[in-house]
């Protein structure tokens, strides 16, 4: 993986892609839904591939709203088991809006390098240009010192920009420390240090990718599985912060939709490493209720027992 300064301006008849990517919980969705108010204020209308390595899709649920295209892939990870029907999907994207920018996202255990793989058909015909690899690392875990740090490494590496992101929860004096890390990883990228995904915008959508995925890319989610819930029956809320809290260091991240019993309406849930927020949804379809958890290889029964333990009555 090389990396190279963004240049100035894409051809004006190439199709604009912008690729997310980073590790799961990292903020991705949420960057992502900025990236899309900005483009729509000045006078755009996005095209959307979200990859979800389940078999349920619970971001694009979070993302639909009308004013977007939306194309999503489940059910494995788009950079390496599902590459040739991203690759299908992109060309679709530009056949459908070809004047859109088409937004990536990738799977919270995606390669950035496996994604760029899948779109050269496109820009080495100068069809397409990826603008922007933007990469989210989460401030507030210790990704390069854990059991992810390998997949974290290989991210950090293919990005042109680095939203360090979350710094809220992060001791400021560990901040530089932090950053000297990154830099080192990939001293061409630029860094920008934040809360909650607002960034400029601006170099995203008009520069060129100086990344090229030039190296070989193995496959990156064996190492993780994925288990949907489809929960009929409303769950009480202190006992569901209670399984979320007590969740092994195995589940890597819990997201999706439920009913909570004594509230109206639907909650989403999201919870990454001891973190939980639940918030009433507000989006403009209401989703079924279900539950997606992330897990490193385990044993599940447990999970299931004590999900089903929050069940309210």
């Amino acid at each position: 993986m090389q990396t190279h300064t963004i240049s100035e301006k894409p051809a004006n008849n190439a199709s604009k892609a912008v690729i997310i990517a980073g590790f799961l919980g990292s903020g991705k969705t949420t960057l992502l839904r900025k990236l899309v108010e900005y483009d729509i204020a000045r006078g755009g209308q996005p095209h959307i591939i979200m990859s979800e390595f389940g078999d349920i899709d619970i971001d694009g649920v979070l993302i639909a709203d009308g004013r977007t295209l939306l194309t999503t892939i489940t059910g494995g990870c788009a950079c390496c088991d599902l590459r040739e029907q991203l690759s299908e999907g992109f060309r679709d994207a530009i056949i459908v809006s070809p004047r859109s920018t088409i937004i990536i996202e990738s799977t919270g255990v995606g390669d950035p390098a496996g994604i760029l793989k899948a779109l050269q058909p496109y820009t080495d015909e100068g069809i397409a240009v990826v603008t922007a690899v933007v990469v989210i690392y989460d401030a507030s875990r210790p990704l390069l010192e854990g059991r992810d740090r390998d997949l974290v490494t290989r991210q950090v590496k293919a990005a042109d920009i680095i939203v360090i992101n979350k710094i809220d929860m992060v001791p400021q004096e560990a901040l530089p420390a932090i950053l000297d890390d990154i830099r080192e990883l990939n001293p061409g990228a630029k860094l920008v240090v934040t809360s909650h995904g607002e960034i400029d915008f601006e170099n995203v959508l008009t520069g060129v990718s100086g990344v090229t995925a030039d190296e070989d890319d193995g496959e990156t989610s064996q190492n993780f599985h994925s288990l949907g819930f489809q929960i009929e029956d409303p769950l009480s809320q202190p006992a569901l912060e209670k399984w979320l809290k007590g969740l092994p260091a195995s589940v890597v991240r819990v997201k999706g939709f439920v009913t909570l019993a004594g509230q109206d309406g639907i909650h989403e849930v999201q919870a990454t490493s001891g973190h939980i927020v639940i918030t009433p949804f507000t989006g403009v379809e209401k989703p079924p209720a279900m539950l997606v958890v992330i897990t490193h290889p385990m044993r599940t029964d447990g999970l299931v027992r004590g999900l089903m333990r929050c069940v309210s009555g």
